[in-house]
C-alpha cells in the first residue's frame, strides 16, 4: 500500500498535456493509509473542482510522504526526472527544501504576495530572501471530546484534571510536539522562547519553566490521565471509545468523524493560570518542483495563484471544515460553525509563539534531547527542578 500511495507516475505519461504532478507532505502524528490518502484527495477536490472550471483538461495526480522521508525522496525522484511539479508542505520544511536545492524559489510578485500578513511571507524567506512557497492553508491543533459523555470540554487545566477526577479518561501524547500547548497555559512561553535563542532564562521564567514541568509530572500521576508513546496511539483510543478527551489535529476531524458522527465534539485547548494555551499550528504552502518542464511550471503556478484567490479559499474552508484560509483578506464565518470558530481560536492562540513554534515547526535537532528529557520526567525518573535547567541547557546549545 505504501509503495503504491508513494508512487508518483512515469514522466512517459507526460503525453497528457495537462497532468499536474503534486507531492504532499504527512506530517508525523499521521499515518499513510488509504484513508489519509482519501481524505487528502477529499480536501484537494474543492480546489481541482474550481480549478477545471476554467482548465477542464487539467488532471492532479497526488502522492503522500512522510515528513521525515520527504526530502530524500523528492532528491531521489528529482535526479530520476520524475520529481513533482508542486508540492503542498509545511511552511518551515519549504524553506529547508529551498536551502537544500530540492524545490524552486517561488515567483516574488506583489499580485501573488499582496494577500498574506507580511510576517507571515517572512517566515517563509531563507537566508537569501528568496521565498520558498505560497501560503495556502492552516491546520490547527484543537481539543476533541465525545458529547456523548461530556457536556462541554475543559476550558483550564485545572478543570481538565477535575473531569479526569470525576472518572471521564483523558488521554495526552508523549510526543512533545504535542504537548508543548500546554507551555502557554502554565505561562512558561517566554521563558522557552529565551533559552530556545541561546540566551538565560530569568529567575522568574526558570520558575515558569519548572511550574510547566511540575504539571505535566503530577498529571501522569491522575488515575484517569494516560500520556501515550504517539498521538496516533491516542486517537485509536479515542476512536474505540476509551478517551473522552485529547488533543487533536484538524486534519483528524474526517476521520474522527466517521467513527463517532456527531458525537464529536471540538474545542480550543485549555488554558491556565499562566494564560492562554499554546497550539502549534501548521502553515501549508505551495512550493514549486524543480524539474518541471515549461508548460508544467505555468501550470503550476497557474493553480497556486488559482487556489489562494479569495473565493477559492473560502470554498476550501467552508467545504472542508478542517482548515482556514491563508489569504488574510478571507472572512471565516465563525456564527456558522463551533468548529471554525475553535479553529479561528486556536490560530489566535497559536501567534503567541515565537521561538517555541519555529523551534517544533523546522525539526530542530534539540528537539530529540527534549523528547528524552520529557518522557524520564513525566515517568518520575527526574524531578522537575532538575528538568527545568537541563531543558534550559539543551534549548541554549544552538545547532
Amino acid at each position: 500500500m505504501l509503495a503504491s500511495l508513494l508512487l508518483l507516475g512515469c514522466r512517459a505519461s507526460d503525453g497528457l498535456p495537462n497532468v499536474l504532478y503534486l507531492g504532499v507532505e504527512v506530517n508525523p502524528d499521521e499515518t499513510i493509509d488509504a484513508n489519509l490518502l482519501a481524505d487528502t484527495r477529499q480536501r484537494l477536490g474543492y480546489l481541482e473542482a474550481g480549478y477545471r472550471q476554467l482548465y477542464p483538461n487539467t488532471r492532479f495526480q497526488v502522492s503522500l510522504y512522510p515528513e521525515q522521508q520527504l526530502a530524500w525522496a523528492i532528491q531521489r525522484r528529482n535526479r530520476a526526472g520524475l520529481g513533482p511539479d508542486l508540492l503542498l508542505i509545511n511552511g518551515d520544511m519549504a524553506v529547508q527544501l529551498l536551502d537544500a536545492g530540492v524545490i524552486a524559489p517561488f515567483p516574488r510578485t506583489e499580485v501573488d504576495l499582496n494577500p498574506f500578513d507580511p510576517q507571515v511571507l517572512d517566515r517563509l524567506r531563507n537566508s537569501s530572501g528568496e521565498l520558498a512557497g505560497l501560503p495556502l492553508l492552516v491546520q490547527t491543533q484543537l481539543a476533541c471530546f465525545n458529547r456523548r459523555r461530556l457536556d462541554a470540554a475543559p476550558t483550564t487545566l485545572q478543570q481538565l484534571l477535575d473531569t479526569s477526577a470525576k472518572g471521564h479518561p483523558v488521554g495526552l501524547s508523549m510526543e512533545a510536539y504535542n504537548l508543548f500547548w500546554t507551555v502557554g497555559s502554565l505561562g512558561a512561553i517566554d521563558a522557552i522562547d529565551t533559552a530556545a535563542a541561546g540566551r538565560q532564562p530569568s529567575g522568574a521564567q526558570q520558575q515558569a519553566i519548572e511550574r510547566w514541568l511540575t504539571w505535566l509530572q503530577n498529571a501522569n500521576n491522575k488515575l484517569r490521565v494516560t500520556f501515550y508513546a504517539s498521538h496516533s496511539s491516542a486517537e485509536a483510543e479515542f476512536q474505540a471509545g476509551r478517551l473522552d478527551w485529547f488533543p487533536c489535529r484538524s486534519s483528524a476531524i474526517p476521520r474522527l468523524r466517521k467513527t463517532l458522527g456527531d458525537g464529536l465534539g471540538v474545542a480550543p485547548l485549555p488554558g491556565g493560570e499562566g494564560g492562554n494555551a499554546s497550539p502549534i499550528n501548521k502553515l501549508r504552502v505551495l512550493a514549486l518542483g524543480t524539474n518541471a518542464s515549461r508548460s508544467s511550471r505555468e501550470r503550476a503556478l497557474a493553480f497556486s495563484r488559482f487556489s489562494v484567490n479569495p473565493l477559492s479559499q473560502r470554498n476550501l474552508t467552508l467545504g472542508s471544515q478542517v482548515v482556514l484560509p491563508a489569504n488574510r483578506f478571507v472572512r471565516v464565518p465563525v456564527s456558522s460553525s463551533a468548529t471554525l470558530r475553535a479553529m479561528v481560536t486556536s490560530t489566535e492562540q497559536g501567534s503567541q509563539t515565537n521561538t517555541l513554534g519555529e523551534l517544533i515547526h523546522s525539526n530542530d535537532p534539540r528537539l530529540d534531547k527534549i523528547q528524552t528529557l520529557l518522557t524520564t520526567l513525566v515517568f518520575g525518573e527526574v524531578p522537575p527542578s532538575k528538568a527545568g535547567q537541563s531543558l534550559v541547557a539543551i534549548l541554549r546549545n544552538r545547532p
